[in-house]
């Protein structure tokens, strides 16, 4: 009879254990969230996911994780369908048709997103905000400075520069002259290898110029200016007085890349962000970072990655739970480990005293405050424009005055065909 009753008080233990890990099961909420990844990078991103889970056990993320092209192939194919992950993750340079089209949910409406998305670097706030609406939270910022090769700049008797304080472009082009060398008919060194088809904003930037009025939904290109010309102008000298390669338009040449030359020891300078120091590390390549040289004041074209919430998610709260724990402070230290810097400011200073390799860091979080993120149009005709015309600049087929003013006669159209 003993036996018995320990055997049914057992059947009952066991039914009330399955019934409350039912009911638990049950009162999670799932969410979809999703990722462009390499390998490497979907082991940083499955680890930022599970230090969310760890605190927030009502609350399963399911993530997946895709190469760059992969990626943005299925973000446009799911919303299309109507079955998009929960959770989409953004970069500036893609991200236009889907910000300006309505494909998102706005963040305003979100208990707490105002005062969080006031705590944004500007660059993320002026990616994301779209008519006076948040479609995304700005998490991370992908910042390029200089990174300079240490014996190539010894050779030539050159001081190392300041890892915080900008050179003026008048000063890096005349420590360029000792860096470019010639044998016979060639040049075997270069001084610099740069992502001009980014860098040349930033420039004009520098000198007190605009490409255009606003990022998500222009109305006129401002590029066709004396600063705007100047900047161009400054660009375009980098080919001329052969600071850099001639350009070709290939992202990998004998040179390298803008985020692998220095390795090659045939370039003293690249212009890059922190996921290039692992491949300098592994070569052992001697070499120190600064920031992008000035005109008149400092800018820095760099990325914004942000995270929007599906506009048919069911679970918005949920969603909006893991996008509020990502761009703050806690989960923007985490962030961080995956290679970009904190977007939001207050976590800014922490991860700079927290995050390994202090000096060589000081130059990426010094451009950060300084961070634009180019044109978030929702077609490619103006970004092809822009490809088409400065790549004529770089190989000296137009000048800088006929580069404006075809950009500007040629935007403004294009502009008024999407828009008006």
């Amino acid at each position: 009879m003993q036996g018995k009753k320990l055997v049914a008080c057992f059947a009952i233990a066991v039914v009330a254990l399955f019934a409350a890990v039912s009911l638990s099961a049950q009162s999670k909420t799932v969410i979809r969230y999703t990722r462009w990844a390499g390998s490497n990078e979907a082991r940083d991103f499955a680890r930022l996911v599970a230090a969310y889970s760890a605190g927030h056990p009502d609350i399963e993320v399911k993530a997946e994780f895709l190469p760059w092209a992969a990626y943005w192939e299925k973000v446009r194919t799911t919303i299309m369908s109507g079955d998009a992950a929960d959770v989409i993750s953004l970069s500036n340079s893609e991200a236009g048709p889907y910000l300006t089209r309505g494909a998102f949910m706005d963040l305003d409406t979100m208990p707490g997103a105002n005062d969080l998305f006031a705590q944004m670097q500007p660059g993320g706030q002026s990616a994301d905000l779209v008519n006076g609406k948040i479609k995304a939270m700005p998490v991370g910022a992908g910042v390029r400075a200089m990174i300079y090769n240490k014996d190539l700049l010894d050779k030539a008797g050159i001081k190392y520069p300041s890892p915080e304080s900008p050179m003026t472009w008048d000063q890096f082009f005349e420590i360029s002259r000792k860096l470019s060398i010639k044998q016979g008919a060639n040049y075997v060194q270069y001084a610099a290898r740069f992502h001009v088809l980014e860098m040349y904003e930033s420039i004009v930037v520098s000198c007190g110029g605009r490409l255009m009025d606003n990022y998500t939904r222009p109305t006129r290109v401002l590029l066709n200016s004396p600063d705007g010309i100047q900047g161009l102008t400054i660009t375009q000298r980098l080919f001329t007085e052969n600071v850099m390669p001639p350009y070709t338009g290939e992202w990998q040449t004998e040179f390298g890349t803008p985020d692998s030359a220095v390795v090659t020891g045939k370039i003293a300078f690249m212009q890059t962000g922190p996921w290039s120091l692992g491949a300098l590390n592994d070569a052992r390549i001697k070499y120190g970072t600064c920031p992008v040289p000035m005109a008149r004041t400092r800018s820095n074209r760099g990325y914004i990655n942000s995270i929007a919430i599906y506009r048919g998610s069911k679970k918005a709260q949920a969603a909006w739970d893991f996008i509020k724990w990502m761009a703050g402070v806690e989960g923007q230290l985490e962030f961080t480990k995956t290679g970009d810097l904190p977007a939001n400011t207050n976590a800014l200073g922490r991860a700079q005293k927290e995050g390994a390799n202090s000096e060589i860091m000081k130059a990426f979080f010094g451009e950060l405050p300084y961070v634009i993120t180019g044109p978030m149009l929702p077609t490619s005709e103006f970004t092809g424009l822009l490809e088409t015309a400065m790549t004529e600049l770089f190989q000296l087929k137009a000048t800088p005055e006929q580069t404006a003013a075809r950009i500007e006669q040629e935007g403004n159209a294009i502009i008024s065909s999407i828009f008006e």
